[in-house]
C-alpha cells in the first residue's frame, strides 16, 4: 500500500465524510448495477478530458475500480493528482467491497 492509496476499511471510515468525492471509474452499466455509496460517476476512458471544474479542489478524491487487477483506478487518481487534486486510489474496488458487504447503492449522480 502506497501513501497514494487506501484500504476498504479506510474508504469506510471517509464515507459519509463531506470533504470526499468517491468516483466510479467503470462503466455506465456497471455504475448503475453496484457502486460505493455516495459514488459519482466519470468513465476512465474521459479522465484525461473532463471538466475538472466539476470537482471541488478542497475535497479528497477516490478513485476506484472493478478489483486488485484493475490499474486504472491508480491512473485516474494520477492524473487527478497531476490536475491538483488529492487523489487516492481504493484498489480493492467492487470486488472487495461487495465482499465485505460495505454500504452501496443504486442511483447516485453524476459528474
Amino acid at each position: 500500500m502506497t501513501k497514494d492509496e487506501l484500504t476498504a476499511k479506510e474508504l469506510l471510515e471517509l464515507l459519509d465524510s463531506p470533504s470526499v468525492t468517491i468516483v466510479h471509474i467503470m462503466s455506465r452499466e456497471a455504475f448503475m448495477k453496484y457502486r460505493i455509496k455516495n459514488s459519482i460517476w466519470i468513465p476512465f476512458f474521459k479522465i484525461e478530458d473532463h471538466d475538472f471544474s466539476l470537482l471541488d479542489m478542497e475535497m479528497t478524491i477516490v478513485t476506484y475500480c472493478k478489483d486488485k487487477s484493475c490499474m486504472s483506478s491508480e491512473y485516474a487518481a494520477g492524473i487527478l493528482r497531476e490536475n491538483g487534486f488529492n487523489a487516492l486510489a481504493y484498489r480493492g474496488g467492487v470486488a472487495e467491497w461487495k465482499a465485505l458487504g460495505y454500504p452501496s447503492e443504486p442511483d447516485t449522480p453524476e459528474c
